[in-house]
């Protein structure tokens, strides 16, 4: 990983033409998580999700990535946690596999970019560059079984600026994900303010705060 962000740091006659996937990939989480520390997080996420046609929701994550553990509150309503696959439901009238879902949801939005580096990850192949707001971005684009996702990194410093998905690559159902400000824990430079809109119309569907951590 790190070999290749060396690349673009010390090489400076590098053209276009020679830019990868792994290279952009590896330029992001350097900047994201620069002591490689993602693998071994041990913290609790407090999240405040806010819906437009509904109350907000408080949900607490609290995740050891180096046991493959994870405890998810949402609202005192609903409870689980997870060890590897292995999942208990602790309050709440939901089954086992909501508890796996959630934990695969939080796991691999909150984790991005460095959750692309998992052995499950489909080919990661470069898109064309496209501009967020005033920034040039490098695009990477993953084709999972049921969605295609787009990645945007800032071209200077490797930033995730947002990211899309669609469903069955039909560009009629999809999904962006904005991002904005950014906060450290233990290092890791994680976006804290992730807007949802659909595509193509841009309706508003929520957002997510992290709005502390233990």
């Amino acid at each position: 990983m790190r070999k290749y962000f060396a690349l673009l740091l010390f090489i400076p006659s590098i053209s276009i033409a020679q830019i990868t996937a792994d290279l952009v990939l590896a330029k992001a989480v350097s900047y994201h998580d620069p002591r490689d520390a993602w693998s071994t997080l041990s913290t609790t996420f407090n999240f405040t999700e806010t819906r437009p046609n509904g109350p907000n929701r408080s949900t607490t994550v609290t995740l050891d990535n180096s046991k493959s553990y994870m405890k998810i509150n949402r609202n005192d309503e609903e409870i689980y946690e997870v060890i590897l696959d292995n999942a208990k439901v602790l309050k709440g009238d939901r089954d086992q596999e909501r508890a796996l879902v959630l934990r695969n949801y939080y796991l691999y939005l909150w984790g991005l970019p460095m959750k692309l580096y998992d052995e499950s990850t489909p080919s990661i192949t470069l898109s064309a560059d496209e501009k967020v707001a005033d920034s040039l971005c490098k695009v990477l684009r993953v084709a999972y079984e049921k969605d295609t996702w787009y990645f945007y990194f800032d071209v200077n410093s490797g930033r995730m600026l947002q990211y899309k998905f669609y469903k069955d690559a039909d560009e009629t159902k999809g999904e962006l994900i904005t991002l904005e400000d950014e906060i450290s824990v233990n290092g890791i430079k994680i976006p804290q303010k992730r807007s949802w809109y659909t595509l193509p119309e841009m309706k508003h569907l929520g957002t997510d705060i992290l709005s502390s951590f233990e």
